[in-house]
């Protein structure tokens, strides 16, 4: 016959029962506690990242606003030698020397790493007033957005300067050689020598069979060429938003 024995401790009292409480549930508090504490650290090390992150993009974006400042006020001046070419052709008169150029040069700005903190959420890691930031950055797609819509209505006005006879020069050898430009004169900031400048510009100017065009096409053209300024009025004044929000906040 098997003896069974009772346990030799007694049975449990409430202060036994509260004590094993009170043991399980700091136990628990600990855990979290330092789950807490690693979370609390990751989040402060994304947070550092993203700072770091946006500063880099910040310097560039900053270049980038002073170069589109710069070829934006070059457009203007080459649109108004534009009007002054129509201008002669109306009233029959010798036409101004220099290129006929309606191109508009600008310079991307940067936005990957203010997407990428929105979209994976370190946006709210953040503590710091962001309101600043986010201006810039709205400011910087105005931009954008207007000068692709005014591009695209002034491109289509000056296709009446082309013909079937003129040369189709358009090369990737040319777009390099243009883009390898535009980063010297960034890198330069704007300062490089006025006749390498004008001459990069020189490469961009349209074919211009002005014989060909007919008085309600020249009057088209100059309305386009009307508006085309007035659109760089506003682009300016979201490049002057920007680096005076950039002046404003040194370390955002």
């Amino acid at each position: 016959m098997i003896d069974i024995h009772p346990p030799q401790h007694g049975s449990i009292t409430r202060r036994d029962f509260f004590i094993h409480l009170f043991i399980v549930v700091l136990g628990i508090l600990i855990a979290i506690g330092l789950e807490q504490s690693v979370e609390y650290l990751h989040h402060h090390h994304l947070a550092a990242e993203a700072r770091s992150a946006l500063l880099a993009e910040r310097g560039q974006n900053e270049i980038a606003n002073d170069m589109n400042i710069f070829t934006t006020q070059r457009h203007q001046r080459d649109l108004q030698h534009d009007l002054g070419i129509l201008h002669a052709l109306r009233a029959h008169v010798p036409l101004p020397p220099g290129a006929f150029i309606v191109e508009h040069v600008r310079y991307l700005y940067l936005e990957d790493e203010w997407r990428r903190l929105h979209q994976s959420g370190t946006i709210n890691y953040l503590t710091e007033n962001l309101a600043p930031v986010d201006y810039r950055y709205q400011n910087q797609e105005a931009f954008m957005a207007r000068s692709d819509r005014s591009k695209e209505d002034l491109y289509r006005a000056a296709s009446v300067l082309r013909t079937e006879h003129d040369p189709l020069n358009t090369t990737f050898e040319k777009n390099m050689a243009f883009s390898n430009f535009t980063r010297r004169l960034a890198a330069a900031h704007e300062n490089l020598p006025q006749q390498e400048i004008d001459a990069a510009w020189a490469s961009l100017a349209e074919p211009a069979n002005f014989s060909t065009l007919s008085p309600s096409q020249i009057d088209s053209l100059e309305r386009a060429l009307q508006s085309a300024l007035a659109d760089d009025d506003a682009l300016l004044t979201y490049c002057y938003n920007i680096k005076r929000n950039l002046s404003r906040n040194p370390q955002q």
